[in-house]
């Protein structure tokens, strides 16, 4: 369904672009938000941490010679090293992830349950103005049954 009319629409297509064009826009906005949030939810959950951790291991890895020269005569000297460095740059990239594929699951739930809610509100919508499309029907129909009759009798 969209805003515009179509040869093809359905009478109550029809019915509620003519009669409730705000109804029909919120309808159309929500089936399309509904898409959007069952996309973007993930996604954004997905990428949103692993760019955070990411950035704390750039981070890292781009001040790694200051970190060893500053800890160079310290006590922490034997602990901290370029290996050292380099494994903690990688078990951050590994919790960053792991963590990013729980967060792309929880993701996935609340997309799928936000998208759920906004499609219950249209069709909730949609079904109101059914139910008036329907009495209109049902009154059309009942005032030509009602309708007095001309029948004309042959001679």
């Amino acid at each position: 369904m969209s805003l515009y009319n179509k040869p093809n629409d359905t009478s109550f297509e029809y019915f509620l672009k003519k009669s409730y064009p705000e109804h029909a826009r919120r309808i159309l906005l929500a089936k399309s938000n509904a898409n959007i949030v069952r996309f973007f939810y993930p996604l954004l959950s997905f990428f949103i941490p692993i760019i955070f951790f990411a950035i704390i291991s750039l981070t890292i890895a781009f001040f790694k010679k200051a970190i060893l020269t500053s800890v160079e005569g310290g006590k922490f000297a034997e602990v901290i090293t370029e290996t050292s460095i380099h494994n903690s740059i990688i078990i951050i990239c590994t919790i960053g992830f792991i963590i990013s594929l729980m967060f792309l699951l929880i993701g996935l739930l609340l997309g799928f349950s936000k998208a759920k809610d906004l499609l219950f509100h249209s069709e909730q919508l949609e079904t109101s103005v059914r139910q008036v499309w329907l009495l209109e029907q049902n009154n059309k129909l009942s005032t030509k049954e009602n309708a007095p009759k001309n029948y004309e009798f042959e001679n």
